[in-house]
């Protein structure tokens, strides 16, 4: 068996079915998808879902992809957001908002007007969300978290376990760390443990790019509202090629809206203006840069090194990251290079499987093993990992 075949055979051991509330999990109408076969991670993530669902399509699995999409919609409109996950537990916190994105990747293969419309109302009411309680003055979003002076104090102990980090006052310090796992990337060198005081690059690309897919479906159901997404859209563009982008570096980063000043590090959030198409076209050699600074033996690194090792930097080899990383060059004509990292990435995950049997969260970029650096252990994963892989493998093989 290869690793396409252990995928196909195995999406359907990673369903799951609950209907009602119990035992922490949030009930769901419809059956959905978890990350592992077993054993961990035995919930619906938020951006999770979204690389999963591109492996789930690209193999003939659109009802489950839209079974996903509609139980993110539920528990929209149960919360008025979407939480990190399906947990009681993640209440509090959000993750990268890929729904819109997701509705339309689902619409584009089923056609059905009438769901567009039933799920369009949960895009306007995630956006307000973003809008209303992630907001900063400089006009771009940032990740937060909704959380006591306890409940973060808590946290910040909890993390002090898993990474090194500077005392600060512990309920400050836990609410910049809440917001980091928001962002998915927990833990990660990008903000300086400062999470709150950014408006990250990725996360306002991935919003520019839910302002066009909700243009994009007022358009479809003849709605009027099509021209103030646009406006949208256009306007954090101009806000992020004038704020996110280091012209001293010729690199986008993110920017710390209270210090005026980028975030030092070079991670593969670099590539979302290109993947989210918000890059002008004349900052193209900022992608190049990304990639010379990220790419390694077997894969990307989410991150250049730094003296402290993170789960999302040196060496880790994220799924995620190479899907974001292959279409951004891809979209501005790098092709000869979105190819070399989509089969880096593929013989990674080939040769791993035929070692290990299985797939796994992350990889090493520089041994091309699984020895990745771990806050929790690097665990056998579908998920997001085969979503990425079965993406990938279709990419390189319609080139």
């Amino acid at each position: 068996m290869n690793a396409t075949t252990y995928i196909i055979e195995n999406w359907k051991n990673t369903v799951r079915e609950r209907k009602e509330d119990g035992n922490r999990k949030m009930g769901l109408p419809y059956p959905y998808t978890v990350p592992c076969i077993k054993e961990q991670f035995d919930d619906m993530y938020y951006w999770d879902t979204y690389f999963t669902n591109k492996g789930l399509i690209c193999s003939e699995n659109v009802t489950l992809a839209k079974n996903n999409v509609d139980n993110i919609a539920h528990l929209i409109n149960r919360w008025g957001y979407m939480p990190n996950g399906s947990h009681f537990d993640f209440l509090g916190r959000s993750q990268p908002p890929f729904f819109g994105a997701m509705v339309k990747d689902v619409y584009d293969k089923i056609k059905d007007k009438n769901w567009l419309k039933n799920v369009y109302s949960a895009i306007e009411k995630e956006y307000e969300f973003w809008m209303e309680k992630r907001s900063t003055p400089s006009g771009l979003n940032r990740y937060y978290g909704d959380y006591t002076e306890k409940e973060c104090a808590n946290f910040y102990i909890g993390v002090k376990n898993r990474i090194k980090t500077e005392e600060r006052d512990p309920s400050l310090a836990g609410l910049d760390y809440f917001a980091e796992a928001e962002s998915g990337w927990d833990f990660t060198a990008r903000f300086n443990g400062r999470c709150t005081d950014f408006n990250p690059v990725d996360l306002n690309c991935i919003l520019y790019m839910t302002e066009n897919s909700a243009a994009f479906i007022c358009l479809e159901l003849g709605l009027s509202s099509a021209k103030i997404w646009q406006d949208r859209a256009e306007k954090r563009k101009k806000l992020v090629n004038s704020l996110c982008f280091n012209k001293e570096k010729s690199v986008y980063l993110d920017y710390n809206y209270k210090t005026k000043t980028h975030s030092e590090i070079i991670s593969c959030a670099s590539f979302f203006p290109y993947f989210c198409d918000v890059a002008e076209k004349e900052n193209v050699d900022g992608l190049k840069k990304t990639l010379s600074a990220l790419e390694m033996q077997y894969a990307l690194t989410a991150a250049e090194k730094t003296q402290n090792n993170y789960q999302w930097g040196y060496p880790n080899a994220w799924a995620p990251l190479h899907y974001v990383c292959v279409y951004a060059l891809d979209n501005y004509g790098l092709k000869e290079d979105a190819e070399r990292i989509a089969k880096k990435y593929v013989s990674l995950v080939d040769e791993n499987y035929k070692k290990t049997g299985g797939l796994w969260e992350k990889y090493n970029a520089e041994t091309g093993g699984i020895d990745a650096v771990s806050e929790y252990g690097t665990p056998q994963m579908m998920g997001w990992t085969a979503g990425t892989y079965l993406s990938l493998k279709d990419y390189i093989e319609t080139k």
